[in-house]
């Protein structure tokens, strides 16, 4: 028996999504009304505005890298009693708000909470406030963090409200001021990422790590979504989603009056991969599978500038970002920690997100890079050779690499010191950050040395 869900932006249809279970396939058909219009766009570059049938596989991994990864995902399955494998039905469950602008909505189901879920649910008619919101005062998110263990943070109102991919515990909130809210998706979305601290005791002041390495990109000149630390009095870090844009009401710019939802894709999508192919050894980096490299990877990701509206600008975001995951030490950097608008003329570059110094937590977590620079899969390892090696693969002039590393080194080496001693940071967490600092000071200085042997290397030895 096909299956269909109606496939919509800001309540606009652009298309139905079909699946076959017992061939377990997927078809996609765009609404003639959408493909006519002049701001229409692709779901992605390889599920086209003109008919033609994505490749075997695409939408699959299409819906697939929409959906929450590990805790989140187990959560979610098992909460709607649906099997992590089966991926239509999650996104049934999960699809009225994911990353993007899209909603993948049953037929006669809209975008607003249904019925049943706040049926006899008293606390939460209680906390349901006008359009739709649903209130979450300091105290309860609280408690709530606290409780992660017993009550998995998805979970708010016996419902799941992560639709997002990621691994770390995280919720889509809408901020208005002092005042964060549940909302649905319609009419109103939501405009932050809310992540509390990990849980993890070997990876202690994420918060602060990721709002440092976010804020340093930012004052570095990169395009890095804006980050802030609220402290209730657990720090809880709120980034602002660059797939929304807010429009507030006149004369008052706390209260969001519409949101209206931004087409992004991520990495792995705009590749047309799973998800399980994040990370360039898509195998691990055993001795019998560590030169398999059919994951993401910056060749790839590269490859993808002709996709663009506009390529060179386009190689210039790829070349810092991949600079600036050396400069921190971030070995996460993986192919869906990046993203892009997607329009009909093609990709433009998202700002970034996810930048976190990996390096600070030493033996704790995984230091090999999820992208290798050249064959290089460890900053130890990251020498001149593997700089030109980097280059090569990626077409970027060896001269203009040299340039940036020795540029963006230079910014890094008189920005991040003065950052970590600033005020936003508290007790151990400076301490945490005046470590990071002085690991980015000391790359930096080591990238300076490096730059000018680049372009010195025979290129015929890569």
């Amino acid at each position: 028996m096909r299956h269909a869900l109606n496939v919509s932006t800001n309540g606009e249809p652009v298309g139905s999504l079909g699946f076959e279970p017992g061939e377990d396939r997927y078809d996609f058909r765009y609404e003639d009304a959408w493909v006519a219009r002049r701001d229409a766009f692709p779901l992605s570059p390889h599920i086209g505005l003109d008919g033609t049938a994505p490749g075997t596989g695409t939408l699959a991994r299409f819906i697939g890298n929409l959906l929450p990864e590990g805790r989140a995902l187990d959560v979610a399955s098992i909460v709607y009693q649906i099997s992590k494998d089966n991926i239509y039905g999650l996104i049934r469950m999960l699809g009225k708000e994911p990353v993007g602008a899209l909603s993948f909505l049953a037929s006669g189901e809209d975008a607003q909470p249904s019925a049943h879920a706040s049926r006899g649910d008293t606390q939460m008619e209680a906390q349901m406030g006008d359009q739709g919101r649903r209130l979450v005062g300091e105290e309860e998110l609280t408690e709530r963090i606290r409780d992660r263990d017993t009550i998995p943070f998805p979970v708010w109102d016996k419902r799941v409200r992560l639709s997002i991919a990621g691994y770390q515990d995280k919720l889509q909130v809408l901020v208005e001021g002092s005042r964060l809210s549940l909302v649905d998706g319609s009419p109103l979305s939501s405009t932050h990422i809310l992540k509390p601290e990990s849980r993890n005791p070997g990876t202690p002041f994420m918060v602060a790590n990721e709002h440092f390495c976010m804020t340093l990109a930012a004052r570095m000149g990169l395009p890095a979504a804006p980050v802030t630390i609220r402290r209730i009095p657990e720090p809880i870090l709120l980034i602002e989603r660059f797939d929304r844009a807010v429009a507030h009401e006149a004369g008052n710019p706390e209260r969001v009056a519409a949101v209206k939802r931004l087409h992004v894709i991520d990495g792995c999508q705009a590749l047309d991969l799973p998800v399980s192919f994040k990370y360039e050894r898509n195998f691990g980096n055993t001795t019998d599978v560590r030169t398999i490299r059919e994951g993401a990877s910056f060749e790839k990701l590269f490859a993808l500038t002709p996709r663009f509206v506009t390529p060179a600008a386009a190689r210039t975001f790829l070349t810092r970002w991949a600079v600036f995951q050396l400069l921190i030490g971030n070995s996460d950097a993986h192919g869906k920690n990046l993203s892009f608008f997607m329009q009909r003329g093609g990709l433009v570059p998202a700002p970034l997100y996810d930048l976190v110094s990996v390096n600070a937590y030493g033996e704790m977590v995984e230091q090999e890079m999820a992208m290798g620079y050249g064959d290089a899969f460890h900053l130890d390892e990251v020498t001149p050779f593997e700089l030109a090696c980097f280059a090569q693969r990626t077409g970027v002039q060896p001269r203009y690499l040299a340039r940036e590393l020795v540029r963006m080194a230079h910014a890094a080496r008189s920005l991040a010191p003065e950052l970590a001693q600033s005020e936003l940071y508290v007790d151990a967490e400076r301490g945490l950050l005046q470590t990071v600092a002085g690991f980015i000071v000391g790359q930096a200085e080591r990238l300076s040395k490096m730059a000018p042997e680049v372009p010195k290397v025979d290129r015929k030895l890569l």
